[in-house]
């Protein structure tokens, strides 16, 4: 099974949004994944914005009830500003307390998302696919297993998110074939 899915869904509200959202959580640390990282590459730091519960209900009531009856997502902002960096990235990395999202890509430059396979013996990666989200774009995508984005220079990624943190990648997307035709 492929660790994405395009869903043909559009988010209620645009980039706007983050004028209401909140700084919760700035990610910096590199994780074992990238120790070997290149040194022509800039890790950007990932920053998580609270939403006001009105329009958090907005985005989490776009969700199917069979879906929110094996977990009722969180929804929140995921910034990345890739400024001063000539090839920024946001390294290989699995997502802590998250099995998996749904995001609305509401600024998207043509970023390219990357899959690896973690060897654990040789502590290495393999990547496996990859996909490039659009501006407007909604997709599934597993954060259990390790991926990147090779980000552009001097532009700003946010997504609207919708996050799982104990319902599996495969299980919402069941669910969704079952309910959603996607």
């Amino acid at each position: 099974m492929s660790p994405f899915l395009k869903i043909d869904w559009k988010a209620p509200f645009g980039r706007e949004i983050i004028k209401y959202a909140k700084l919760q959580h700035r990610f910096t640390k590199t994780q074992k994944y990238n120790k070997n990282l290149a040194d022509e590459y800039t890790s950007v730091p990932t920053e998580a914005l609270t939403l006001p519960n009105h329009y958090a209900d907005q985005i989490i009531s776009m969700v199917p009830a069979s879906v929110k009856a094996l977990e009722v997502p969180q929804a929140y902002l995921i910034r990345m500003t890739a400024t001063d960096a000539l090839q920024p990235v946001l390294p290989a990395h699995v997502d802590y307390n998250r099995t998996c999202g749904i995001n609305f890509y509401l600024e998207a430059e043509g970023e390219k998302t990357h899959y690896y396979e973690w060897d654990r013996e040789l502590k290495s990666l393999t990547e496996t696919e990859t996909f490039v989200a659009a501006q407007g774009d909604c997709w599934l995508i597993d954060t259990s297993i390790p991926h990147s984005v090779t980000l552009k220079p001097n532009q700003q990624r946010l997504i609207l998110t919708l996050s799982f943190s104990h319902t599996s990648f495969p299980e919402v997307v069941a669910r969704l074939r079952r309910v959603c035709n996607v």
